[in-house]
């Protein structure tokens, strides 16, 4: 059967819209941009050039939404303008991709899934280690009980945040340092593969003079009583990231290495997977819930235990003691 076709638009025009995002709708075949948001025309440009054509560029959101006809938006813009822009987007129904975090703060990030619930829209959180072969098949075996009874998670992600310049440093945009943003993925895998539930937190920071937080170590008591650990290292020389999950019957263990898999070990074997198991992304999976009419599609909830779990971090942070995550 022929793919339907899809009209999008994108909010912000980065390197991140630009180098993952605009191939994915090549990929595609049958995506088409009409139209893209940014403050600077020269990004809009730049993704432009990306695409392959010229399409209408917009500053703001609101304008783009009273104007074109629409199936679907993606946003790649500061942490802080997601929730109005998500929110504006599912009130013109429509559906959405976001870049991770849904949102700075977990009682928007509720809302945000509540209300594209209520308008019958699909709302992507672009967490793509959740669409890596490996980790849908570990997700798989400790929900069938492989691992047994989880009992403990230790993980950790490296990266040069030296380099890191504008609105990642602003806190009241970002909404928080390298814990909120490349840690955002580290958090949300653990918690997606795992099931788990955060329930305590004692998190301590170091800014290392900058205005968000560049390292963190953050201790995590779960709802079944397991306990972890999931650390964020700023100031390291490149990307290095390592998830060891343990179960009363056995243990998994990624590696990462420069944003490639490295190894997945299965009670230090390394897992096979199986064939019906294909690399998916984000993109790709909206995309089929808008034409298969949401079959395999789940509400995000994740998106909410990392947005819980994040806020009492950094609470915890601040206040220097353990504290309870808010439901």
């Amino acid at each position: 059967m022929a793919k339907s076709k899809i009209r999008i638009a994108m909010i912000g025009c980065g390197g991140n819209m630009r180098g993952a995002h605009v191939p994915r709708l090549h990929e595609d075949g049958k995506v088409e941009l009409v139209a893209v948001v940014d403050t600077e025309e020269s990004q809009a440009r730049l993704l432009m050039e990306k695409y392959g054509r010229e399409v209408p560029w917009y500053t703001d959101h609101k304008t783009l939404l009273r104007k074109e006809k629409l199936d679907a938006i993606f946003i790649s813009s500061p942490h802080a303008s997601h929730y109005a822009q998500v929110r504006a987007a599912l009130e013109h129904d429509l559906h959405v991709l976001v870049e991770k975090p849904l949102t700075i703060t977990s009682g928007k990030a509720k809302a945000l899934i509540e209300l594209a619930h209520q308008r019958k829209r699909f709302l992507q959180v672009s967490y793509q280690r959740n669409y890596y072969a490996p980790h849908v098949y570990a997700r798989e075996l400790i929900a069938k009980g492989v691992l047994g009874e989880i009992r403990g998670v230790v993980a950790y992600v490296t990266q040069n945040w030296s380099g890191v310049r504008g609105w990642r440093l602003v806190p009241e945009l970002s909404g928080g340092g390298m814990f909120f943003d490349t840690g955002s993925h580290l958090v949300a895998s653990t918690l997606w593969i795992t099931g788990l539930q955060s329930e305590r937190v004692s998190a301590f920071v170091d800014n290392e003079g900058k205005q968000v937080d560049i390292k963190a170590v953050v201790n995590v008591c779960f709802k079944n009583g397991a306990l972890g650990t999931l650390n964020t290292f700023g100031s390291a020389s490149r990307h290095d990231e390592r998830l060891a999950i343990h179960g009363s019957e056995g243990c998994l263990v990624f590696h990462l290495h420069q944003w490639q898999i490295k190894s997945v070990l299965l009670n230090d074997q390394p897992i096979e997977i199986p064939p019906r198991i294909v690399e998916d992304n984000p993109d790709a999976a909206l995309f089929r819930w808008i034409r298969n009419g949401g079959k395999g599609y789940e509400r995000p909830w994740y998106a909410l235990e990392v947005a819980r779990l994040s806020e009492a971090a950094y609470k915890s942070a601040k206040l220097g003691k353990p504290v309870k995550v808010a439901r």
